[in-house]
């Protein structure tokens, strides 16, 4: 968008663009042309009846065919052809009878000739001038009931001055320093301002009476910078330009625009360059809303997050905790009776001190976690793994009347990981098996039981006899915070499927309503390593 020299910034469009006028043409003036026509066919038809000069005469009433061609009807231009070719034929007979043919015969057909000739070229002229006629008018209509923005401009200026300075490059140009805005403003004032549709006027605040002052408002419209970056699209070649501005309003405020500017091609450089301003502001407060949203989602995933970190840090401290009590209670009732038995109170102290260590391992391991620390990976015995899950749960299983039996197979390979992890895991699975026994009567058995698949991998079985899992709990079962308990945080089996996957591996679950359920802990065995070692 350019600005105007001081001459031009009133001016008005021409009348033939002038919002909500006509354009003016040969139906204006179709009474004058058809009079004057008239006019001129009785003088033809006379001279041509009276006059004694030999020629052709009737000729001239090509003109008046072309006079009927401006009115644009194509009822005009049949009725001057038919009725001139008729007033030939009639001059023709009455000079020179129905019976003489030699050169005035000539020079008759020589004039219905042109007649006839000049009648088709017409039509077709009308006809090519109608179909342009009906373009600009779907062109104007548009133009002046868009809801965008438009303003038609004459670049022509600017092409010129582009060809006589060669190769620039006006956004590096505008971008370097302020100083070299001033080569940009002055190509600026090559700009002509043809027209504005309604909707622009609409944007512009102004009213259709009141010509648009084409230096102040495209300085209010986009500013030299953007101005640049378009200039080097147009010098480019590129057949449009798009980027966003903002409208300045008199009171400071700002309405954000979609700027696009479409180029004529480099063979029209007669056309004009159309500019499309939308305004956005509604996509703007939109994109706002869209942001403060997703900021509130991002705060709530946090808030979400840390109380799911809170609850696993309870979930897994909560189980030494608990031992650590259980075997404190024990130690101080060996210590109480009449004969205190120091064994069982060494015993008793030993395994505080353990899950004391064990408590202060699973902060250490959930620390590491947080920072992102890599896993703890060492070759370790699934064997020993499940033998020092067993000593922690052990106590509380036999509190709750529960058998226990373990079936290991010889000679497993060993896994790698995080022993602290996989302790966990094992834990988890049988505690959670032995709360679902709280509720069947005796006999209460849990099997874990660990051997060497088809595939090669260790598979790990903790089964229970209990009431089994419904379909409808199954599939939910390791979803963070999901329980089928009321004291339960539904922590346990979400981060033991995760840690499971974190090392490889896979934890699944098998369930029949009253015949009990069957987790499976399925880890990668490192074959290669052991068979070396």
């Amino acid at each position: 968008m350019g600005e105007h020299p001081t001459t031009d910034m009133h001016r008005s469009p021409p009348a033939s663009l002038r919002r909500g006028g006509q354009r003016s043409g040969p139906a204006a003036n179709r009474n004058a042309l058809l009079a004057t026509a008239l006019l001129l066919t009785v003088a033809i038809f006379l001279f041509d009846t009276i006059s004694p000069l030999e020629g052709a005469v009737a000729v001239l009433y090509v003109v008046v065919v072309l006079l009927a061609a401006r009115t644009g009807r194509r009822r005009d231009i049949v009725m001057a052809a038919g009725g001139t070719l008729l007033l030939t034929l009639i001059a023709y007979f009455e000079t020179h009878g129905f019976r003489s043919v030699g050169s005035a015969t000539f020079r008759a057909m020589v004039s219905l000739s042109a007649i006839g000739i000049t009648a088709v070229l017409a039509l077709q002229g009308c006809a090519a001038t109608s179909a342009l006629m009906r373009s600009e008018g779907r062109y104007r209509r548009m133009f002046n009931t868009s809801r965008i923005g438009v303003i038609e401009e004459d670049w022509r200026g600017i092409r010129a001055a582009l060809h006589g300075l060669g190769s620039v490059s006006w956004h590096d140009l505008a971008t370097t320093h302020d100083g070299a805005l001033q080569e940009v403003r002055s190509i600026r004032t090559l700009v002509r301002m043809i027209d504005v549709n309604p909707a622009m006027l609409g944007i512009l605040n102004r009213s259709a009476t009141k010509p648009v002052d084409a230096s102040a408002e495209n300085l209010r419209i986009v500013g030299d910078r953007i101005f640049a970056e378009t200039l080097d699209a147009f010098a480019r070649g590129e057949p449009f330009f798009e980027g966003e501005s903002e409208l300045l309003h008199a009171d400071g405020s700002r309405t954000p625009l979609l700027y696009t500017v479409t180029f004529p091609p480099a063979d029209d450089p007669d056309g004009s360059v159309l500019i499309f301003l939308v305004d956005i502001t509604e996509r703007r407060q939109a994109q706002d809303a869209l942001l403060a949203a997703q900021a509130g989602l991002a705060h709530a995933a946090r808030t979400a997050t840390l109380g799911e970190l809170s609850a696993s840090i309870a979930h897994e401290v909560n189980q030494p905790l608990m031992a650590v009590v259980t075997n404190g209670e024990a130690g101080l009732r060996w210590l109480r009776r009449a004969s205190p038995d120091l064994a069982e109170v060494d015993q008793a102290l030993s395994r505080i001190v353990a899950e004391g260590n064990r408590a202060s391992q699973i902060v250490a391991r959930i620390r590491s976690f947080v920072k992102k620390a890599p896993l703890q990976q060492e070759l370790l015995n699934m064997t020993t793994i499940i033998d020092e899950s067993v000593l922690i749960v052990e106590r509380e299983l036999l509190a709750a009347q529960v058998d226990l039996t373990i079936d290991i197979a010889p000679d497993l390979p060993p896994v790698r990981g995080d022993r602290i992890q996989f302790q966990q895991i094992m834990v988890n699975l049988m505690i959670n098996a032995g709360q679902a026994l709280a509720v069947r009567d005796e006999p209460r058995l849990i099997r874990v039981s660990a051997s060497l698949d088809e595939g090669g991998r260790i598979a790990v079985i903790v089964a229970d006899n209990g009431p089994g899992i419904g379909p409808a709990e199954l599939s939910r079962l390791f979803e963070p915070f999901f329980t089928t308990r009321e004291q339960g945080m539904g922590m346990g089996l979400a981060i033991c499927r995760t840690t499971a996957e974190a090392h490889g591996g896979r934890l699944s679950v098998e369930s029949r309503p009253g015949e009990g359920a069957v987790f499976r802990l399925s880890l990668p065995a490192v074959i290669q390593e052991h068979a070396a070692a």
